[in-house]
This record gives structure tokens, sequence and C-alpha cells, in this order.
């Protein structure tokens, strides 16, 4: 498999560890604000407390909700649903190796190995649950699932892609090695999804052994 000849630099995706059920939820919670409906930040200690101490750890005070906030709504995200040390500090990779070099920057036009796999690997039926969990895992915080970039582009130039929560990512891992799916003909590099497939496997049986979701992500090097 070769890379692309191209001059443009691409984005470096990684897989962040992700702690706690919250993604999906505070994610709707910034979307209803968004659009004007009621603030329920301020109900997440009740709901996800892991989330709220992540925020409330950087000084945030959600009692007063999300219009004294000052961050992006994929800051907030960011921040919330990442796990951390005991100290506060960035939680150990899912991996230091090749598989996160292999998958960080594909060598396609956008760089995605994740959106690659979704192109072409050829589920066991339609709209499964693997190529769901994919979509999520690529999509979930994008215009493409969410009509905007709102919860997607944040500070510095990052850009949230999506997630998958500790069972998801069983259910994941579970389909990539057991279920029937193909590959299709027209793939263009050679036994890529393959590769694919085979690196994101280490990552989700990393985050299952650790007991942690993903968190998916692009950004500068």
């Amino acid at each position: 498999m070769e890379p692309m000849n191209s001059g443009a630099i691409t984005p470096f995706h990684t897989f962040d560890p992700m702690q706690g059920l919250a993604a999906a939820e505070l994610a709707d919670m910034l979307d209803t604000v968004r659009r004007g409906g009621g603030d329920e930040l301020g109900n997440l200690t009740l709901k996800h407390a892991n989330a709220a101490k992540q925020l409330e750890s950087q000084g945030i005070v959600l009692s007063e909700g999300r219009t004294a906030i000052e961050w992006d709504d994929a800051t907030i995200l960011f921040i919330a649903l990442r796990e951390t040390t005991d100290e506060g500090g960035p939680a150990e990779p899912l991996d230091r190796g090749i598989s996160m070099e292999r998958l960080g920057r594909f060598p396609t036009e956008d760089g995605d190995a994740i959106a690659y796999l979704r192109e072409y690997l050829i589920p066991e039926n339609d709209n499964d649950r693997g190529g769901q969990l994919l979509t999520q895992l690529d999509a979930g915080f994008r215009s493409e699932i969410r009509g905007h970039d709102h919860l997607s582009n944040g500070f510095g130039g990052m850009v949230l892609h999506g997630w998958l929560t500790t069972p998801e990512v069983t259910e994941l891992r579970t389909y990539l090695q057991k279920s029937t799916w193909k590959v299709a003909q027209n793939e263009p590099f050679d036994g890529g999804v393959l590769d694919v497939a085979r690196h994101l496997l280490i990552i989700l049986k990393t985050a299952e052994k650790r007991s942690i979701g993903i968190l998916m992500r692009a950004h500068g090097d």
C-alpha cells in the first residue's frame, strides 16, 4: 500500500481514551441549547458525575448553564469525555506503536482510515450494527450526522469525529473479528481494508482491556 503523492498536509487522527457514557447525552444537551431549547447542563452532575467533574476541575460552574461557558461545544465535549490520570493529566494512550501511526494519517486525501473502512468494507447486512458503530466513531459529532460542525470544530484546529462507549468498543471488536463482512473489489489500496481493520482491532482490544471508550479526533501535528 503506497502513500498518496500529494504536497498537502492532512490532519493526524488519534483515538483517545474516553471515560463514561455521557457522549451522546452531552452532545444532545449542547445541541438543544444551540437551537434555543432548555439548558440541561446543570443536571450533568446528577446524570454523568465523571463528565461534570472533568469540567468543574477546569473552573466550569455547571449550575450557571451553557451561556456562562466561554468554550466552544467541541472543547466542552473533549474536556468532559477524555480520560485523565488522578492528577488530571492525559491518560495513557491506547497505542504507542505502529497501529496509531497507520491509522493516524491514512494515505487518502483526508487521511481518515475509518472513512476508508466505511467506504470499502461491505457489511454483513445493510445498515448492520458494525456499520452503525463505524459511522458513530467517524462522524458522530460531525455535520454528516448532526447537520452542523458546532460539536466537531474546536479550539486550536481540533476536529472531533465521534466516539465509542465501553460496551460499543466490545461490539465493534466482536463485529470486526467474527462478522462475515467482505471487502469491496474496487478498493484503491490492495489490502487496505484488512490493514485498517487489523490496526483498529489493536486499539479496540486495548480499550476493552482497560474498560474505557474511544474518542476519535483530528488535529495538526
